[in-house]
């Protein structure tokens, strides 16, 4: 297995893991099934009113057999994480994103046999009018002796319904679309005593289609002098979702006031949010504790300068007593010797 097949294996067990782990409840108890799927993503455009044919494999990694039924459904990512949820629920899908009722699919049914692999190719029926921008479809294979008949009731697929393992398509219908993104927060510790600094900071994409911003987070001087630098993780963000990042910048020893700084280009266009918060950094134990030192430093010294200065006119008074009583004594001798 070379390093594009491990890749594409990790990613593939990965969105299978986060699709199941959404559409059942936690207490389902659940066999897991070696299945994987590729290409776990996939993007097309289509004009509206054409068709188009994609091609997915799913691969039965175990030794035994796999059955199931194959679906498609649309998927919305409503956390900030990023985490695909399958709608099955028509009401919960909302018309501007939805494009399952375009798949048509070739069977409903099939069985993947042992150390082998099943390909199906959908076809994909896009409306005349239908509206430009981003559509997200899920393609999923789910194992079980009975069609599911809801998200909520896994127990009506069956005792072998382990989990559903989806290939997720971004379909585009050409035509002009809005391309609309903010900042919508940015979070840092207001005070701190020592860095780094933790960083939140939120993209909200208001736009048809889905985003992956580039850019970074900086943190700049009083003086507008760059301190540190991060990348912002290149990910996904789907329309009227939002993606939290999270990250550390600067070092520990800090003094004065810093601004964090969020720069990011995303679109067709390039269109470029900001957006910056001040973060104070000050070591006040270490402060605190110079300033004891220097005003000990001071006291001794202002002291030890006393005492010699009270030392030194002592010195002084005894000297000039000394030169007083010589002088004594010799006119004393001179008033003897006339």
């Amino acid at each position: 297995m070379n390093i594009k097949n491990i890749a594409s294996y990790i990613i593939g067990l990965t969105l299978t893991l986060a699709i199941y782990g959404l559409s059942y409840p936690a207490d389902t108890e659940a066999q897991f099934l070696p299945l994987q799927v590729a290409p776990a993503r996939q993007e097309i455009t289509i004009d509206p009113g054409q068709s188009a044919a994609i091609n997915v494999r799913f691969f039965n990694l175990a030794e035994f057999p796999s059955s199931g039924f194959i679906r498609a459904a649309d998927f919305i990512v409503a956390d900030a994480a990023g985490t695909p949820r399958i709608l099955e629920d028509v009401d919960q899908t909302s018309p501007r994103f939805s494009a399952a009722s375009w798949i048509t699919l070739p069977f409903d049914r099939m069985s993947v046999a042992g150390n082998d692999k099943v390909s199906v190719q959908a076809t994909i029926n896009v409306p005349a009018d239908a509206r430009p921008g981003g559509r997200y479809v899920a393609l999923y294979f789910e194992p079980g002796s009975s069609i599911p008949t809801s998200v909520t009731a896994p127990q009506e697929a069956g005792a072998s319904v382990a989990q559903r393992i989806a290939a997720l398509i971004y379909i585009r219908v050409n035509g002009p679309i809005t391309e609309k993104a903010l900042v919508s927060r940015i979070f840092a510790p207001t005070f701190l005593e020592y860095g780094p600094i933790n960083v939140e900071a939120d993209i909200l994409n208001k736009g048809d289609y889905h985003i992956s911003p580039k850019g970074s987070i900086a943190l700049k001087n009083a003086l507008n002098g760059f301190v540190d630098q991060k990348k912002l993780e290149s990910v996904n963000i789907f329309p009227d979702s939002l993606r939290t990042y999270t990250d550390e910048i600067g070092t520990k020893w800090m003094f004065g006031k810093y601004t964090v700084e969020l720069v990011a280009a995303y679109g067709s266009t390039g269109q470029v949010i900001t957006r910056s918060i001040d973060v104070w950094v000050f070591p006040w134990k270490v402060a605190l504790a110079v300033v004891l030192a220097l005003i000990i430093l001071y006291l001794g010294g202002k002291t030890l300068y006393r005492r010699l200065i009270i030392r030194e006119n002592m010195l002084e008074s005894e000297i000039k007593k000394e030169h007083e009583e010589i002088k004594k004594l010799r006119e004393e001798l001179k008033q003897k010797h006339s």
